[in-house]
C-alpha cells in the first residue's frame, strides 16, 4: 500500500501542511518539497492484514522465482542510479557522490550479494547424527519465513538501509511492510516502488510513510519480527513492544565508536581515513569514528595531519560541486551539536581545526543562524573525560582527539562507553591490530579504514551493550530473516527404541550405564565393560 506524494508543485507552490501530513523537506534551504498523507493507526494494522493474507503465495514460489525478482530490481536500480541519487541529494542533503557510493552502489552490491548466497544458505540441508544412540535417525534442517517482518528504517542512509533489510527479507519468502523516517519519507517509497516494478507483489510490500506514532503502530502490530534502525531511546520501546508480544527483533542502534591511533601508525594515512570517516554524511552515521585515541608518540603530527586534511573541507548545499559535506538532516541537529561542542569548550577544550562553508551555506547561516544546518567539520584537542562529546553519541561533524600513554590506556578508555557499535585501529603491523582489535568491545573492528564495514554485504554488522542486537547484511543478516525448522525421521519404523519403557526400570537402568560407558568412556577397556549392557539396553532386557 504505498502512499503517493500529495503534491509534486514546486516548494513555494506547496500550500500549507495538513495536519499530521508527513513532509519531505530539503535540507539545505528547509523548503518542504513533498507531502504525504499521514497513515494512521488503523492503516498500519489494515497493511500488515493485506501482507499476512499475501504472504503464503509468495513465500509458496519457488526460490528461483524470487530471486528473478531482485535481480530484476538490481537492474533497475543500475539504471535508475542517478535519479535515486538525485532524491538523496535533495531529501537527505547529501553531496551527489556520497549518495552514490554509500547508498546506491551498496545497496547495488547487497542484492548482488544475496542473489549469489541466498541458494547456498536458504537450501534445506541434511545433518548427521553423531551420537550412538541416534545412528537411526534422519535430520532435515529447513529454514522457513517469518511470515510479515516490519522494517523502521533511519534517514541517514535512507534508501541503503531500509534495501539492507527489506531484500534479505523478502527473498527469504516474508512479507515487509516498510516505514522509512518521516524526515525521508520520498527515499522508503522510490526503494518501494522499484521492487514493485521489479516484480513483488503490491500486497506483499507496503511502504507507510509515517511518524514516530506509525512506528509504534507497526512494532506493536500483528508481526512476526521486526528490524529496527535509530537511536537508543527508541530502540528501547520497539523491543518492549517486541517483548509484549514475544516475537523477536533486530536492533540497529547509537554508537561512539572509537578510533585507536598506535605510536607506528601512518598518521597521514590515519588522518585522511578517519576524517572522511567522521564527516562524511556531513558526521551523521553510526559507524563513524567519533572518539579518537591517539598514543603519545603520534599525538603531534596525528592532530597536525588531521587539521591539514580539516581546514581543506567545505561544507555546502549538496547539489554544489564544491561541497565536500552537505548540511545536517535538520535545524535541531545543529543546535544539539553546538550543544556539545558549548560543553566541550567549557571544560577547557579547545579547536584545532575547522572547515569553512561555501558560499552559498554562509550566505544561508548568516541570513538565519539557528535556522541552518549547515556545520563546518571542527576537531577539538584537550577534552575533559566527562565532556557530552565523549559520553553521548554524537552526530554530526564533531571530532574529539585525546592524547593517551599507550595502547592499553586506548582500550580502557574505548570500552569505557556504553555503546559498542565498531571501532577502528591505526597501524603498521597487521598482528598488532587485530590484538587490539580483539579486546575492543564492539560488533565489528576495522584496521587501517573507517565506516567501511556498514557498507559491505559481505559483512555480519550489529553492535553489542546498548549499539543493539542481531545482525544485518552478510548470512547472518539473511537467516535473521528465517526461522530454522528440524525434522527428524527414525528410520527404523516399527521398532522400538532401547530407552522406551521396556523391561523393568531396574534392567532398563543398568543397562543405560552400560550404553553410557560403551558411548562415551575413556579407553578402551572402560568402553568394552559397558558392551554387555549395551546389547541388553538394544534387546529391551
Amino acid at each position: 500500500m504505498p502512499t503517493a506524494p500529495s503534491a509534486a508543485a514546486p516548494p513555494s507552490a506547496l500550500p500549507s501542511a495538513p495536519p499530521g501530513s508527513i513532509e519531505s523537506r530539503d535540507p539545505a534551504t528547509g523548503r518542504v518539497w513533498r507531502r504525504f498523507d499521514p497513515v494512521s493507526a488503523d492503516a498500519v494494522a489494515a497493511a500488515v492484514a493485506a501482507a499476512r493474507a499475501a504472504q503464503p503465495a509468495w513465500a509458496a514460489r519457488p526460490l528461483d522465482e524470487r530471486l528473478q525478482v531482485v535481480a530484476r530490481f538490481h537492474r533497475l536500480l543500475f539504471a535508475r542510479r542517478a535519479e535515486v541519487a538525485e532524491l538523496l541529494v535533495r531529501e537527505a542533503g547529501k553531496p551527489w557522490a556520497d549518495a552514490m557510493a554509500s547508498e546506491v552502489l551498496i545497496t547495488l552490491d547487497q542484492a548482488r550479494f544475496y542473489l549469489d548466497e541466498a541458494p547456498r544458505v536458504l537450501r534445506p540441508t541434511t545433518v548427521r547424527p553423531r551420537s550412538l544412540a541416534m545412528l537411526r535417525k534422519q535430520v532435515h534442517v529447513t529454514h522457513e519465513a517469518w511470515g510479515v517482518v516490519g522494517v523502521i528504517a533511519p534517514w541517514n542512509y535512507p534508501f541503503m538501509l531500509a534495501a539492507g533489510h527489506t531484500l534479505p527479507a523478502l527473498l527469504a519468502g516474508n512479507a515487509v511492510v516498510l516505514k522509512p523516517s518521516e524526515l525521508t519519507p520520498h527515499s522508503g517509497v522510490l526503494l518501494g516502488e522499484l521492487l514493485h516494478a521489479a516484480g513483488v507483489p503490491a500486497a506483499v510490500l507496503h511502504v507507510l510513510p509515517g511518524d514516530g506514532a506509525t512506528g509504534a503502530a507497526l512494532s506493536a502490530g500483528d508481526v512476526d519480527k521486526v528490524f529496527f534502525t535509530g537511536s537508543v531511546a527508541t530502540g528501547r520501546r520497539v523491543a518492549e513492544a517486541c517483548a509484549r508480544r514475544l516475537v523477536p527483533c533486530v536492533l540497529e542502534l547509537g554508537g561512539s565508536d572509537p578510533a585507536v591511533v598506535l605510536d607506528d601508525a601512518d598518521v597521514a594515512h590515519a588522518a585522511a581515513g578517519i576524517a572522511w570517516g567522521r564527516f562524511s554524511n556531513a558526521g551523521q552515521t553510526c559507524v563513524a569514528p567519533k572518539r579518537v585515541y591517539v598514543t603519545a608518540p603520534a599525538y603531534e603530527p596525528f592532530v597536525a595531519a588531521l587539521a591539514g586534511v580539516v581546514a581543506g573541507l567545505r561544507v555546502g548545499p549538496g547539489e554544489a560541486a564544491e561541497s565536500d559535506l552537505g548540511p545536517l538532516i535538520r535545524p535541531s541537529q545543529a543546535a544539539a551539536l553546538r550543544a556539545q561542542l558549548d560543553d566541550a569548550l567549557a571544560g577547557g577544550a579547545r579547536v584545532v581545526a575547522e572547515g569553512a562553508l561555501t558560499a552559498a551555506a554562509a550566505a544561508g547561516a548568516a541570513a538565519d543562524p539557528e535556522g541552518s544546518g549547515f556545520f563546518p567539520p571542527t576537531v577539538l584537542a584537550d577534552v575533559r573525560p566527562d565532556a557530552r562529546v565523549l559520553r553521548e553519541e554524537t552526530f554530526g561533524p564533531l571530532l574529539p582527539v585525546v592524547r593517551v600513554r599507550d595502547a592499553d590506556e586506548a582500550v580502557r578508555l574505548a570500552n569505557a562507553s556504553v555503546f559498542g557499535l565498531s571501532a577502528s585501529v591505526w597501524t603498521r603491523d597487521a598482528a598488532v591490530g587485530r590484538r587490539v582489535a580483539d579486546r575492543l568491545q564492539a560488533g565489528t573492528v576495522v584496521i587501517n579504514d573507517s565506516v567501511i564495514v556498514a557498507g559491505m554485504a559481505e559483512v555480519p554488522h550489529g553492535g553489542v551493550k546498548e549499539s543493539g542486537m542481531g545482525r544485518s547484511h552478510g548470512t547472518a543478516g539473511l537467516l535473521e530473516c528465517v526461522r530454522t525448522k528440524t525434522v527428524v525421521t527414525d528410520r527404523l519404523a516399527g521398532v522400538a527404541q532401547p530407552w522406551w519403557f521396556r523391561g523393568a526400570p531396574g534392567a532398563r537402568a543398568a543397562a543405560i550405564e552400560g550404553f553410557a560407558r560403551l558411548a562415551h568412556g575413556h579407553g578402551a577397556r572402560e568402553r568394552l565393560g559397558g558392551l554387555a549392557g549395551t546389547i541388553r539396553l538394544l534387546r529391551g532386557r
